[in-house]
């Protein structure tokens, strides 16, 4: 084991880490928000929201980098510099009068955002043991979408009063946000090789050139998959999960602004309220469900769930006979439900297949594997909403989370037999 855990230093990483996720909360509230003020705020084009979810979803592809940084001992000084950077530069936003302007300080956000989740999953799996570690991440669930509806009511209304007050809002959120990089930043090390590096003793050498220093996380993460098949497969499942969530982030806020036509009030309270609300209260049930089940089966039922998602934006306002604010509400609330499972799986399940002390580098990949569908998702779904309509976009979505579902089946059975 590379580290030695006690219930003293697993109960003061569970309390100090729920304590965090209450400004991990409020900082949500304006992270999901982005493309909405983009497009209702600033009145963005289309391209360009499309532009600013690629730029999120890529930017998950440093976790690599990231992640090679929690296991070389830079965890302390990355969390909180990258934190201080990735959401203090938000306080950017006062000085903010063009889409344009707010894309490039998101720019900077992004840049950082991937830095938190290989962070989450070293944490966990140095510091909470096996059997309890989605319990303890499905408890800090809870503590963070409580937090982030309660939020999404005022800046909702805040918001609704003055689309412009975004200028305001942000740098509050940003500032308060940066507590959660912040808290995991000093939490408690077990003894370890990893621990002493952060005490300063002498790091890994660095690799001689920087074409070798790039190119290694990659190398690294593909030997990892031709070593562990599961979890290639775990990851594939994701990508079809993935490329149908990503494909939907930009064409949701241009659909409620456009077709739906909702004020900010309806926004905030079906996207962040509703939407965090399932996260929250089935969070502690799912991380649950993780521990004494296994991330694959947990996926194949968030998976098969998500699916009635992007039905219900679609088939909501004609066949179901929903109005617009109801459809919002109806899609969210069952959003929400699916998305308490795969919030799980997808910040903590990497640490059930990797060994000990990889539990970041694991998660590292599974980070960078956002990067790479990111590049390829939002330009599928602004195409299709081009050339075809938000109908086929829905669609094409659904039958990607099926696939996703049915696939995390098999492979559920597959690793039971094996």
């Amino acid at each position: 084991m590379f580290s030695t855990m006690t219930p003293t230093l697993e109960q003061t990483t569970a309390r100090r880490y729920y304590f965090g996720t209450i400004f991990q909360g409020i900082w949500t509230t304006g992270q999901y928000l982005f493309p909405f003020v983009l497009a209702k705020s600033l009145a963005a084009p289309d391209w360009l929201v499309t532009l600013s979810v690629m730029m999120e979803t890529s930017g998950m592809v440093l976790g690599l980098y990231w992640g090679q940084i929690m296991a070389t001992g830079g965890r302390r000084r990355a969390l909180f510099w990258g934190g201080l950077l990735g959401r203090g530069v938000v306080v950017a936003a006062l000085l903010v009068h063009s889409p344009g302007q707010f894309v490039a300080m998101l720019g900077v956000v992004y840049l950082f955002m991937s830095l938190v989740y290989p962070a989450q999953n070293s944490i966990l799996q140095e510091n909470i043991r096996p059997e309890r570690r989605g319990e303890v991440f499905g408890r800090g669930a809870l503590v963070q979408h409580l937090t982030a509806a309660v939020c999404s009511l005022i800046v909702g209304r805040l918001l609704e009063t003055d689309p412009d007050s975004f200028r305001y809002i942000y740098p509050v959120l940003g500032i308060l946000g940066f507590g959660y990089p912040l808290i995991l930043s000093r939490l408690p090390r077990a003894p370890g090789p990893t621990a002493a590096l952060e005490e300063g003793l002498p790091a890994p050498p660095v690799s001689r050139s920087m074409a070798a220093a790039i190119w290694r996380p990659f190398r690294e993460a593909g030997d990892t998959f031709r070593r562990d098949r599961a979890y290639l497969w775990y990851q594939l499942n994701f990508t079809l999960y993935g490329v149908a969530f990503i494909m939907l982030v930009p064409v949701v806020p241009l659909y409620f602004n456009s077709e739906l036509h909702l004020d900010y009030a309806d926004i905030a309270q079906s996207r962040v309220l509703l939407g965090s609300l399932g996260i929250a209260i089935l969070g502690p049930l799912a991380g649950r469900l993780m521990d004494r089940l296994h991330p694959t089966w947990l996926c194949a039922m968030s998976f098969g769930w998500v699916t009635l998602f992007p039905l219900a934006m679609t088939l909501g306002p004609n066949e179901w006979g929903l109005t617009p604010t109801q459809t919002a509400y109806t899609a969210f609330a069952i959003y929400s439900v699916g998305m308490a499972g795969v919030n799980i799986t997808w910040n903590v399940g990497s640490i059930a297949f990797a060994p000990p002390g990889r539990g970041g580098h694991y998660q590292g990949i599974h980070v960078a594997m956002v990067g790479f569908r990111g590049i390829v998702a939002p330009l599928l779904g602004f195409l299709l909403l081009r050339f075809l309509g938000y109908r086929e976009v829905f669609f094409m979505a659904a039958g990607l989370f099926m696939l996703a579902a049915l696939s995390s089946v098999v492979l559920s059975l597959r690793m039971r037999r094996s």
